[in-house]
C-alpha cells in the first residue's frame, strides 16, 4: 500500500479526513479478535509514537 501525502487546505476538509480515520479506526478494532498493535493504531490515526520511557507530548505525523 502506498502513502498519501494530502495536507488539508480548511478546517473543514481537516475534519473530514480526521472523521474518516477514525471511522476506519473503529471499523478495524471491531474486526479485530485479537489485540492490535500500537504502531498500527499511531499510522491509523496520523500520530507519531513516542518511546514509550519518554514523557514528551504526541506530535502529529504531519508536523515530523
Amino acid at each position: 500500500m502506498k502513502y498519501m501525502d494530502f495536507t488539508a487546505s480548511s478546517a473543514a476538509e481537516e475534519f473530514a479526513i480526521l472523521v474518516g480515520r477514525v471511522e476506519a479506526f473503529a471499523a478495524f478494532v471491531n474486526e479485530s479478535k485479537y489485540s492490535i498493535e500500537r504502531e498500527l493504531c499511531a499510522k491509523m490515526l496520523g500520530f507519531a509514537l513516542r518511546d514509550v520511557n519518554e514523557q514528551e507530548p504526541f506530535e502529529k505525523e504531519d508536523e515530523m
